[in-house]
């Protein structure tokens, strides 16, 4: 899948600060002046999933995984004696983020750059749009001019909504506050749906631990970042549920393919040699595979279900295709 979020705003709003906390490096440049980014920055970002390490513990402790080889033939190790103790690759899914440069008033009339940006953002499928919340120059101590004069959350989104429905851009939209640190709990009141994000601080939190992450962030009142939220979101924008595989007890693989995929567009998203010598899909619900702890009882049980080409994927299937070449 090559689906991608735009992130979109004001100049100097916190997008790339933002995005930088997406991938946990510097990698956009950050700084105070108008159009520090002229070209965007592209970057990949993992989708947080519980179920992933779920099946990932099923499989190091499965004395009975399996897998299918490339000449279609399904592989067993059936020893009772011994358990794998080496832990498994676990392989999320992942989303594309795009940083594109700040749009300004008149953007659509070619002003600041505009249509070179509003270009880049219909090549997107989303868009992520970033608000600055708060007066930066309070706690940096350097004088930082917002591109309007003045911090105002709901002008700022009409200026920006204004230029892409005259640019003829209209597509799904979340909308990102960029809060201060002591902000991350109130309630702004204004007339749009939003997620709160210090794009600062889970810049520098990349940094930490996760269990580090958590007690700072139950020190500010916060249950979890903003940036999973923000990429939750994003993957549910995008109409994506996750499917997963599992190579030979070695690795656990969560992929994200648009909901209502028939099984055969689904193998080959995994492989082109699956779909072109496609014969079944073999599937179970996550839930049901680690609750029965393998796939061997998984199928005693009549957990195993097969699919032909044209049934639909639906989110938490673990698939197992069998094909010929």
């Amino acid at each position: 899948m090559n689906l991608s979020v735009g992130i979109v705003g004001l100049p100097n709003v916190g997008k790339s600060t933002l995005f930088n906390a997406f991938l946990k490096r510097q990698i956009a440049q950050v700084a105070e002046y108008p159009y520090t980014t002229i070209e965007p920055n592209v970057g990949v970002v993992e989708v947080p999933d519980e179920r992933l390490d779920k099946l990932a513990e099923v499989i190091s402790g499965n004395p009975s995984t399996h897998s299918v080889n490339t000449q279609g033939r399904t592989e067993w190790n059936r020893s009772t004696t011994s358990l794998r103790t080496d832990k498994p690759k676990v392989v999320p899914a992942a989303i594309k983020f795009i940083d594109i440069a700040g749009l300004i008033k008149g953007a659509h009339q070619g002003e600041g750059l505009g249509n070179q940006f509003l270009a880049h953002i219909r090549e997107v499928d989303a868009i992520l749009h970033v608000v600055l919340a708060f007066d930066p120059s309070a706690s940096s101590g350097q004088v930082i001019p917002h591109v309007m004069h003045d911090i105002n959350p709901v002008r700022d989104i009409e200026v920006v909504n204004l230029e892409l429905e005259l640019g003829g851009i209209k597509k799904p939209t979340i909308y990102v506050l960029n809060v201060s640190e002591s902000d991350l709990t109130r309630d702004f009141g204004v007339p749009f749906t939003y997620i709160k994000v210090c794009a600062k601080l889970e810049f520098e939190l990349a940094d930490l631990s996760d269990a580090e992450q958590k007690q700072y962030l139950k020190e500010l009142g916060v249950e979890k970042l903003g940036l999973e939220q923000v990429i939750g979101k994003s993957y549910q924008l995008l109409n994506l549920i996750t499917f997963f595989t599992i190579a030979g007890g070695k690795m656990v693989q969560a992929w994200p393919v648009k909901a209502g995929t028939e099984m055969i567009e689904v193998a080959g998203i995994v492989h082109s040699d699956m779909e072109r010598g496609f014969i079944a899909a073999e599937v179970c619900d996550w839930q049901k595979l680690t609750e029965v702890g393998s796939w061997l009882a998984a199928r005693a049980s009549g957990l195993i279900k097969t699919c032909g080409r044209d049934e639909k994927v639906v989110d938490g299937l673990v698939v197992e295709f069998k094909f010929s070449v």
